[in-house]
């Protein structure tokens, strides 16, 4: 147990270093309105952690809460929901940050302990910056998304279309709509020529929605285009 603890410990101070994030100091149930509002000009956020006197994360407030209010002294307290305490523990992946962040579309993730003590909070705009720094984004290459039905995805598949076309994955992002079997698939090559990668795919049944970032298929693409406009202007 000592050692799972250590473990999620150095995972939270790897992630916050990565992130290079200020110390964001909660503010007390006694704060004013008025003072809540120019903290979250100043930090140039839209939302602020609420801390007990003793530390205890009570919940986070909105601007747009603070702003339905019709007297700024009062206490933020006053238009804090209690039932609105998004968070995350510390040690958590930076994947469980992002669920958080974008379940509940805040500018700030709070942290605090298994026992509810408030740490810090990861800021929306490092949490993209830490995306920004991975090979997905810095690495040059082509974009493809594709459709395919949820029971025939296979990562194996896509992987070995990819690497068998002497190319590498750099990364592969899912969405999913409740009312739909279909998967929709984005993903980063570290090659910008996917005509073969494309076959391949296409050959395990991947419907192709999009190329990016791939000149080939775009010269191929107004290639295709020219002539066909030449055929309906002399045909």
């Amino acid at each position: 147990m000592g050692k799972a603890k250590e473990k999620g410990y150095v995972c939270y101070e790897m992630f916050q270093e990565t992130l290079h994030t200020e110390p964001i100091k909660g503010i007390l149930p006694q704060t004013t309105i008025a003072e809540a509002l120019e903290f979250m000009v100043d930090l140039k956020i839209s939302h602020l952690p609420v801390v007990s006197n003793d530390g205890i994360y009570r919940g986070l407030l909105s601007e747009d809460a603070l702003y339905e209010a019709e007297d700024d002294t009062q206490f933020v307290q006053s238009a804090l929901r209690a039932a609105f305490v998004p968070h995350v523990l510390s040690g958590a992946h930076f994947f469980e940050v992002m669920e958080v962040c974008t379940q509940y579309r805040i500018t700030l993730v709070p942290v605090v302990t298994k026992e509810g003590h408030y740490i810090n909070s990861y800021v929306l705009s490092d949490i993209l910056e830490c995306f920004r720094a991975t090979p997905t984004l810095l690495q040059a290459g082509a974009i493809l998304v594709v459709n395919i039905t949820a029971d025939q995805y296979s990562l194996i598949e896509i992987a070995h279309a990819v690497e068998h076309n002497d190319a590498k994955l750099l990364g592969l992002w899912m969405t999913h709509k409740a009312a739909e079997t279909s998967v929709q698939l984005t993903l980063k090559i570290n090659l910008e020529h996917t005509a073969p990668i494309v076959k391949s795919l296409q050959r395990y049944g991947y419907e192709i929605e999009g190329i990016f970032g791939d000149e080939s298929y775009e010269a191929d693409y107004r290639e295709r285009y020219d002539h066909l406009m030449n055929y309906l202007k002399y045909s």
